[in-house]
């Protein structure tokens, strides 16, 4: 018996341990399915996010974090989108949470820093910093980082204090000491200031960039006399120092001695050592100095800097805008872009100015000529299809005309304005009717209006000519009676509006605006005297419809129908009329 129950007892601690092994084996197979399930939607979430799926992003987010609470990556990503959708409250919870899992991650702590700049809690900020300089690794980055929310919040003691201690790991280097200027002088703390520039020409004899910088110090203090000093000084080592003679001019600038501030800086301007913007910014001040009382002299200067073998481009752009500032003749000008256009042809300011004035001489080869180079660089800018379509209409070739608007239109931008697009189809629809191709030019006028409902010319026009083929008269007339809306004095607009309501036999309707039409008198045209006559021969007024058709008939008017009108001093109806 006793050896029965040691045996069952044996059996029990046996069975024991092994269902412990299976709950155990259980509860890993359980974690290692979750980590699997985390890691696998966790990359879906940031998948969508690069495809631009950011709702989707998120709401992956959420359902990862359902699998696990404590992620830190989950919960640093979903704290960036809580910040975004302005949940603050969560966004704080979540990034405190990670930062205390890994207090040293410079990510998750950039992002906790980053919420307290946005909530405007710089002392907290400070604090996490402060937490990350345990780190060696880092602490030249938050030493840095810790100067600037100083200086932000006015704390230029303290400032200074960071980089002291960002020197002592960096050792000496020029944005420190720059940033370790700029604090003295706030604090208008002169004898820090000067001795801190002494000290580097000290430790960097020689190196006149240091002495030019006493000079720029002396400057702000206000002490000009030993600002000339240190520049004489820098220059006497170095006469051709850009940066020494550049802080000379403005020293000539605030002495008003306008010979030897031009004098100093058309030196730094010639220097080929000056970089391209500088260049062209201190080009800019110069010219803005000596102008308007001395531009002989600036463009003299000019002339002289476009001789010059470097900067070519920037200087001719320069000179172009100078001489576009002083609105001179473009006969000066041209020679400037044709020298841009040589050096580099894709200028686009260049090739655009070059075919403006093509246009403004009405020298249409021209503008064809530039709208096609520009073209080559530009083929999706619609305005020079326009501009060259429209030259090929004025030199006659109007099926080349039409050629190049459907060719704009099909390469067009979509930048391109919905007024542009609506005027190209315009001209194409005018285009159209003058080749007497009736169904082409309403298809063009239709497709106008899309872009344009309210585009005045286009109804208009398309109301006349809708009233020439004597057909869809009252969309006619509501069209002519939007432009009537608009610009109730055009005459234009009152003799086509009036034709159409003479058309429907509203003839007494039709004269009040034809009254309204004679009221202009003299400046009349042949074609709105004939329409007057027929409307007036129509409301019974002989004498002043037979005074109308004359007077169409001296202004060249010569058909036939209205030689017969006169003489028979009655209306004829005509099939068509042309405007």
């Amino acid at each position: 018996m006793k050896l029965l129950r040691l045996y069952i007892a044996i059996l029990c601690i046996f069975v024991g341990m092994a269902a412990g092994k299976a709950q155990s084996s259980s509860a890993v197979d359980d974690s290692v399915a979750r980590s699997r399930a985390l890691d696998y939607y966790y990359l879906q979430a940031r998948s969508l996010f690069e495809q631009g799926s950011v709702d989707q992003c998120y709401e992956m987010l959420e359902h990862c974090l359902s699998i696990d609470p404590h992620s830190s990556a989950v919960m640093y990503d979903l704290a960036l989108f809580y910040t975004i959708l302005n949940k603050d409250s969560i966004a704080h919870e979540f990034l405190k949470k990670i930062v205390e899992d890994d207090p040293l991650n410079r990510d998750y702590n950039t992002a906790l820093v980053n919420y307290y700049y946005k909530v405007g809690d710089k002392a907290s900020a400070i604090e996490v910093y402060e937490k990350l300089l345990e780190n060696p690794r880092l602490r030249s980055t938050v030493y840095m980082a810790l100067y600037n929310i100083y200086y932000e919040l006015g704390e230029h003691e303290k400032a200074i204090e960071m980089l002291d201690k960002l020197e002592k790991i960096e050792g000496r280097d020029e944005t420190i000491t720059i940033n370790k200027l700029q604090q003295y002088m706030i604090l208008q703390d002169s004898v820090s200031a000067v001795a801190l520039v002494e000290g580097l020409i000290a430790e960097n004899p020689g190196d006149v960039r240091w002495v030019t910088l006493l000079g720029d110090t002396y400057m702000m203090l206000g002490n000009r006399d030993a600002a000339l000093e240190s520049y004489n000084k820098a220059l006497a080592v170095d006469p051709d120092d850009i940066y020494t003679l550049t802080s000379l001019s403005e020293l000539y600038v605030n002495d008003n001695n306008d010979s030897l501030y031009c004098a100093t800086i058309e030196k730094v301007l010639k220097n080929e050592g000056l970089d391209v913007s500088s260049r062209v910014g201190a080009l800019l001040k110069y010219i803005e100095y000596r102008l308007p009382a001395d531009s002989a002299h600036v463009d003299k200067f000019m002339q002289e800097m476009l001789q010059l073998p470097f900067d070519e481009v920037e200087i001719a752009e320069v000179y172009v805008q100078y001489l576009l500032y002083l609105k001179k003749d473009s006969s000066l000008v041209i020679p400037v872009l044709e020298k841009i256009l040589t050096i580099e042809p894709e200028n686009r300011a260049a090739m655009l100015q070059m075919l403006v004035y093509a246009i403004e001489r009405n020298d249409y080869e021209s503008v064809v000529k530039y709208a096609d180079n520009a073209l080559m660089y530009i083929p999706d800018m619609l305005e020079l299809y326009y501009y060259k379509g429209l030259s090929y209409y004025l030199l006659g070739r109007k099926e080349e005309s039409l050629k190049v608007y459907k060719q704009g239109l099909e390469h067009r931008s979509d930048e391109a304005s919905m007024d542009l697009v609506s005027t190209v189809y315009t001209v194409m629809g005018d285009t159209y009717h003058e080749l007497d191709m009736v169904d082409e030019c309403m298809h063009a006028y239709d497709s106008a209006l899309v872009y344009n409902p309210t585009n005045i010319n286009v109804l208009n026009n398309y109301a006349y000519y809708l009233a020439l083929e004597n057909k869809d008269l009252q969309r006619a007339l509501e069209m002519s009676h939007k432009t009537i809306l608009e610009e109730p004095d055009n005459p234009i607009y009152i003799d086509t509006y009036a034709w159409v309501l003479f058309l429907l036999e509203r003839y007494e309707e039709a004269k009040a605006y034809a009254e309204k039409m004679m009221e202009r008198g003299e400046e009349m045209s042949s074609v709105e005297y004939h329409h007057c006559g027929d409307i007036f021969a129509m409301c019974g007024d002989t004498e002043r419809a037979l005074f109308c058709w004359k007077k169409a008939r001296e202004l060249g008017d010569d058909a036939k129908i209205l030689n017969k009108k006169i003489k028979k001093k009655r209306y004829y109806r005509e099939k068509k009329k042309r405007k």
